[in-house]
């Protein structure tokens, strides 16, 4: 899944032990450089070297890979790889549905023979992840940690959809200096809060935050880091190379599974890239995957 935040992180790994991570990485990089450059078959050596290397807990590198080959027009190449971003990468159907490089194969006979067949592959993805029970809990988790911070959403009846469009037309409006249509798509991507629901919501998402890190620690030591609950600690991003019980407990923790190959070194950049930001006051985005 993506959760809208892209930082693009290519991490010099001189001075290191190479880990699988550190090889994946590499490799994901050059192959994302190839496929911007139009290189197509190389990029798709890139795409399968890495992922003989480890499967990443995203889908984009599978589809990615499938794009290149739908623009060497090797429909069949493209198929295979859709269903293992499905049946290993783990998309869910929206990702699937809204990944920019399948938006011209939505009518395609092979694409929608996948569409009928995600069932199936979702549940070979959920057959290969090794503690069901603790994978749900973070996905609840996560899902407490979103509910929080969309209140307004639900209060105003504000639908994904609307954000989305709201973002594309402000963009246009800007692109046209249209001044009053950029007003109103600004109103409706950052309506003038209610106060009261503001504060009852602030103190909630407190509360929330506080419940869900407690529980991740807890669930952290006895089965080690889950990748997914990585959301859970970005919310804690702003004080990440700071002295508190977060992050005293979670930095060496990570660092250490790092070493060990377990994670990819990566991990920080997202939370050092805001922390710079929130330095030099400069706007940037940041996409995780999912």
């Amino acid at each position: 899944m993506k959760r809208t935040l892209l930082l693009l992180l290519l991490v010099p790994f001189v001075g290191f032990g190479q880990t699988k991570y550190d090889q994946y990485d590499a490799l994901i990089s050059e192959a994302n450089k190839l496929k911007r450059e139009g290189n197509y078959d190389q990029a798709i050596n890139k795409y399968k070297s890495a992922l003989d290397i480890l499967i990443p807990d995203n889908s984009t590198p599978f589809f990615d890979l499938a794009d290149c080959a739908l623009k060497l027009d090797k429909n069949d190449l493209a198929d295979i790889w859709i269903r293992k971003g499905v049946s290993q990468g783990g998309a869910q159907m929206k990702y699937l549905r809204k990944y920019k490089g399948f938006s011209d194969i939505q009518n395609a006979d092979f694409y929608n023979k996948i569409i009928s067949d995600y069932n199936s592959l979702r549940q070979q993805y959920f057959s290969t992840i090794e503690n069901i029970d603790i994978y749900l809990e973070i996905e609840e988790l996560t899902a407490r940690d979103q509910f929080v911070r969309k209140i307004d959403d639900y209060i105003s009846g504000r639908t994904e959809e609307d954000i989305e469009n709201a973002m594309k037309g402000l963009q246009e409006a800007r692109k046209d200096n249209d001044s009053v249509a950029a007003k109103k798509y600004r109103d409706l991507l950052f309506p003038k809060p209610n106060k009261e629901y503001q504060r009852l919501q602030n103190e909630i998402m407190r509360k929330v935050d506080s419940l869900n890190v407690a529980r991740l620690m807890e669930i952290t030591k006895e089965y080690g880091w889950q990748e997914r609950a990585w959301i859970i600690l970005w919310h804690q991003r702003g004080v990440h190379d700071e002295d508190n019980y977060v992050w005293n407990y979670f930095r060496p923790l990570i660092n250490k599974e790092i070493e060990e190959g377990k994670i990819s070194r990566s991990f920080w950049g997202p939370f050092d890239q805001f922390k710079k930001m929130m330095k030099t006051g400069e706007m940037g985005i940041i996409q995780v995957e999912e």
